[in-house]
This record gives structure tokens, sequence and C-alpha cells, in this order.
């Protein structure tokens, strides 16, 4: 019979988003039910039951972890969020899959996220707009970029092992100058470092114009 995966290894494969709310919000147990006390009473919850602790506080239980009501509603709150149009004047009844991307994306739907546009043509905003929106997808990629010639730096090495199917290790040796392996890496590096830094002074040149043009809701943090 196959082995029940764990909470944490069912973690691993979740969306990002639910993830991080789950990590950071929920009150998390390793195994499907949990065991409390009321008063001296041992009482073992079951998935999807609500109960009251000494305190008054009210709890749901999940498959692998607990979380308060408050804590659930608030976390409803927070993904309906993530797929509400921020336009206050937004009349699309019923959101798409393109549209809840967008919303995830930018903040607009597709037909809200038009009409934001069409006006920044309209006023001139919109060449800066779209050159703020490309910096920030460029400095995110040199950032990605640089972790990646950093993590190859740290775990250079001459000798390269295999873990083979019966448990043993082999070891593969490679003849490289591995001095200028890492110079060139380092160089690599020092180039990112330098590009993240001239492309965070051009944000910020950029918020500092569509401030200017008193569209400072633009802005990400």
């Amino acid at each position: 019979m196959a082995k029940r995966k764990s909470f944490e290894e069912k973690n691993n494969y979740i969306h990002p988003t639910r993830k991080k709310i789950i990590d950071t919000v929920f009150g998390r147990d390793d195994n499907q039910t949990t065991f409390g006390y009321e008063g001296e009473v041992e009482t073992k919850k079951e998935v999807g039951e609500i109960w009251t602790d000494k305190e008054g506080k009210k709890w749901e239980q999940k498959e692998g972890y607990k979380i308060s009501v408050s804590q659930l509603d608030d976390v409803r709150a927070y993904l309906e969020k993530l797929n509400t149009c921020s336009a206050e004047d937004c009349n699309t009844i019923q959101y798409g899959h393109a549209d809840k991307k967008l919303i995830r994306k930018t903040g607009y739907c597709s037909n809200c996220l038009a009409k934001m546009e069409t006006q920044l043509r309209i006023d001139g905003t919109f060449p800066f707009y779209a050159d703020y929106k490309i910096t920030r997808n460029q400095i995110a990629y040199v950032r990605d970029l640089k972790m990646r010639f950093e993590d190859a730096l740290a775990g250079l090495s001459k000798t390269l092992e295999f873990v083979n199917e019966d448990g043993r290790i082999e070891k593969w040796n490679y003849d490289v100058d591995m001095d200028k392996v890492k110079a060139d890496l380092q160089k690599d590096i020092d180039g990112a470092t330098e590009a993240i830094e001239a492309l965070l002074e051009r944000k910020a040149a950029l918020e500092e114009k569509l401030c200017e043009l008193n569209h400072s809701e633009l802005i990400k943090k």
C-alpha cells in the first residue's frame, strides 16, 4: 500500500500564493486530526469540525492544520481581493481566466486595463508607464540571474558526485581551470550588480515622473 504523504510533502506542491498563506497565517499540524484539551477531556478534531477553545476563540480543523475562524475570514477576503478588479468603476459582471491573471499582475481586469491605458495615452503618461513596467521586469530578471551566478559560484567544485540506484556514491573529476571559471562567474555577478543599481535608479526616476504626472497609483511596491 502506498505511503500517505505528510502535510509538509503536500505543501511542497501547492500554489505559491496558497503555500504562503498556510506558512504565515495558518496554525499547522502534522496530522490530519488534532488532539486538544477542553478542561481535562481530550478531544479529537476531524476535518471540517469547528470548536471554541477555553479562551473563547473559535477554530476550524482543516486537512493537516487548524485555523481560527477570524483568520479564515481574513484569508477568504485576501483571496477575493486577488480576483477583484481594483477599478472603482469596474462593471465587469464575471471575470474570466484571463481577467484573473491580469488582476493578479496589474490589479485590473482586461476591460478596465484597456480603458486605463487609453486614458494614459491621451494624457501623455503611457510611454513612462510602459517604460516603468519594463524596468521592473528587468530588475526581477537580473536579480534572478545574479542569484543563479552566486549559487553556481558557491557550489563550484572540480568533483561531481552522483548517487547510484544501489546507494553508492560515484565521483567524477573534470579538468578545468577552476580559478578562471570562478573569476568569470564573479565578473558576471559584478556585472549583474551594476545593472541592478542602474535599473533601480531608472525605476526611481520613472516613479518621480509618474508622481509628477499625478499617477502615483501606478507605482508598485
